[in-house]
């Protein structure tokens, strides 16, 4: 790659980097909310793990960007991150247990990897550069506020709804303790 692309390898590497940090800091800073739109969870720990790994990977997506080589090495840690987390979004969600809204993450974590993908095959030419940097920022903006207004109004019928058990509330998850 020559400098150019690293730039954009490295912005890439920053974007994802945010992405899987925000990810993460949701549930660990307003665990209700989170779990309004992505459902009740039994286990509690498993959940803060998860999300305190997405940060940790994020953090090191975007300190592995200024490095030489760095870049490289924040495409394999985001690839398999996104790879994995598709993966789940993929088989747990056609089972029920995970909330259909996974899917927005399912979307989210496919964008990532083709980024990924595009930025390690075929460096992109300079004079597309910026045009491709507006369109993969437009559709981050685009499924960002989707998943806003989809989590909004989910949220606001959810409080129309009368209050519901803890065994209800479980229904998403097909976990015997819930059942």
């Amino acid at each position: 790659m020559t400098i150019q692309d690293d730039r954009g390898a490295a912005a890439l590497a920053r974007a994802h980097g945010l992405f899987n940090i925000a990810g993460g800091l949701w549930p660990l800073l307003h665990l209700p909310s989170f779990e309004k739109v992505f459902g009740a969870k039994t286990d509690r720990w498993l959940e803060r793990t998860v999300a305190g790994l997405l940060v940790g990977i994020g953090w090191t997506q975007i300190r592995a960007a200024s490095t030489p080589g760095g870049a490289d090495h924040a495409r394999r840690l985001g690839m398999a991150t996104a790879a994995t987390l598709l993966a789940v979004d993929l088989a747990y969600v056609p089972t029920g247990r995970i909330r259909p809204t996974y899917l927005l993450d399912a979307a989210a974590e496919a964008m990532w990897l083709r980024a990924w993908r595009a930025r390690a095959v075929r460096p992109e030419p300079a004079s597309t550069r910026a045009g491709a940097a507006f369109a993969a920022a437009a559709a981050l903006a685009a499924g960002c506020v989707t998943g806003g207004v989809l989590a909004t109004r989910l949220l606001r019928r959810r409080q129309a709804e009368p209050s519901e058990s803890e065994l209800t509330r479980a229904r998403y998850m097909r976990h015997p303790a819930a059942r």
